[in-house]
């Protein structure tokens, strides 16, 4: 019998990883606080509510494929929470996949989910194991819309919105600049297409009558979860925050990394846009505030003659976050998941079933509209 904790979060000494900790106490499940640091690890892990009655370890490792997957071994679920994904993630997915292990990631960056898909995907399907990412705020929250949506039939075209008064992590921070230097995509036609550059739309927010400039923040994760859906033929979301400044300053980055920073080597080049980053985000923000951190996301759903909306009113995003990464671990220890290889959050977990773990703890609230 094996006796090893069997999920493990890895970044657990950052803001996300302390949240999973949090909800994976609640669900009671025996779990690895791993990272770099061993004393900052426990440092953080000491703060996490109700920690005394948590089973649980501190595992300090360097990285490496070879670190991570002696520590995987005889695990069943790595939740990795170590941004940005398109420099941190490729060796956490090996070892995971030399492990045996299900992996799940909180990551927002479309480039990364593209790779999981193509060259982790039946990788991870070959030995009954699951890849999913973006199981987070984003992209979670809206892959639950976008299913919905498609509840009614003849819907084939998904345009997707989020505003939010958010404030990004360090690691979300950098991986907002990151992706910057990536391609960005769309579906259109059944086909993914490429973005010009950073896109910049104007957004109504339903219920409120604002309109706001959003941007489509790397192509998101839709596309991407909707590329192989023969349902969907068109698909686009745009991402507006509250402070307006955002935009700007993201543009700003775009801007000067066509001119003057697209031929420096990577080496050089990440600890430039890290400077960059602390400039908005210098610091992990303090935990969220459901009274103030609010979010409005919506999918708008069109066919030949039918059009439908639907729109979630939440809070908390990273707390949902934290809380998903949970639920999802349970239900993958429990076997009771949709398939393997590389799956979306609401494909591997049903989208109304982990909307509904949401709605259990007061986090979202869903309204459908559906007209001719």
């Amino acid at each position: 019998m094996n006796d090893k904790r069997p999920v493990v979060i890895y970044g657990a000494s950052g803001s996300t990883g302390r949240l999973v900790a949090e909800y994976l106490r609640e669900y009671s499940i025996p779990f690895v606080a791993a990272g770099r640091n061993k004393a900052k690890l426990q440092d953080v892990m000491d703060k996490v509510p109700g920690i005394e009655t948590a089973d649980y370890e501190i595992a300090e490792v360097d990285g490496s494929v070879e670190s991570l997957t002696a520590l995987f071994e005889g695990r069943q679920v790595v939740c990795n929470v170590v941004g940005p994904f398109l420099r941190y993630a490729p060796a956490v997915v090996e070892a995971a996949h030399r492990a045996g292990c299900h992996y799940l990631d909180t990551a927002g960056e479309q480039k990364h989910m593209l790779w999981l898909l193509d060259e982790w995907g039946p990788k991870f399907a070959e030995s009954g194991r699951v890849v999913s990412s973006a199981m987070s705020i984003q992209y979670a929250l809206h892959d639950i819309l976008a299913r919905i949506c498609l509840e009614t039939p003849g819907i084939d075209t998904l345009e997707l919105g989020s505003y939010a008064n958010a404030i990004p992590t360090v690691g979300s921070t950098q991986s907002i600049f990151d992706v910057i230097r990536a391609e960005a995509h769309y579906l259109e036609d059944g086909t993914l297409k490429r973005y010009d550059g950073v896109t910049l739309q104007d957004l109504v927010v339903p219920g409120t009558g604002y309109v706001v400039k959003g941007l489509n923040w790397g192509g998101t994760a839709m596309p991407v979860f909707f590329r192989d859906d023969r349902r969907v033929r068109n698909c686009k979301m745009f991402v507006a925050m509250q402070n307006q400044e955002i935009w700007k300053r993201v543009l700003d980055v775009e801007r000067l990394f066509k001119v003057a920073l697209q031929w420096i080597p990577d080496d050089q080049l990440y600890p430039v846009l890290d400077r960059m980053a602390a400039g908005l985000t210098p610091s992990d923000p303090p935990r969220e505030n459901r009274q103030i951190q609010r979010s409005v996301d919506w999918c708008s759903g069109r066919g030949n003659n039918v059009t439908n909306r639907v729109v979630i009113h939440s809070s908390t995003g990273y707390q949902m976050t934290g809380l998903m990464q949970a639920y999802a671990a349970m239900r993958l220890l429990g076997n009771t998941y949709d398939g393997t290889g590389f799956r979306s959050p609401a494909q591997l977990l049903g989208h109304r079933e982990l909307l509904g773990v949401l709605e259990s703890y007061g986090f979202a609230h869903v309204t459908e509209e559906t007209g001719p």
